[in-house]
């Protein structure tokens, strides 16, 4: 838009206003879509602790729930841990551990 100025007929270039969104404002295409790597990890984990060697996959997969939960991938964290519960409930190391652990506290050793 041009506006004339009064003195000379001079046209100078005004400033173009508008509601309106402008290209500036549209997301680039360079940046790529973040995965939640966490998420999926804290799945996996909590998969294999449920079906593979509990002792080692269920403090994993909560280790990677809780960096999912405090990375912004709420719901994966969350899965992740009812996975993971799961794990250690169907794991008998995992709760013979708990069941001396338990129990050395009671006795006081």
């Amino acid at each position: 838009m041009t506006e004339r100025l009064e003195n000379g007929g001079d046209e100078k270039p005004g400033i173009r206003l508008s509601l309106e969104g402008s290209d500036a404002a549209a997301p680039s295409p360079a940046m790529p879509e973040k995965k939640p790597v966490a998420g999926y990890l804290a799945i996996v984990f909590g998969l294999l602790g449920i079906f593979a060697q509990g002792f080692i996959f269920v403090p994993l997969a909560v280790i990677a729930s809780f960096v999912a939960l405090f990375s912004g991938q709420v719901i994966w964290g969350i899965f992740g841990l009812i996975l993971s519960f799961v794990g250690l409930v169907t794991s008998p190391l995992l709760l013979t551990f708990l069941g001396l652990g338990a129990l050395v506290a009671a006795v006081g050793i």
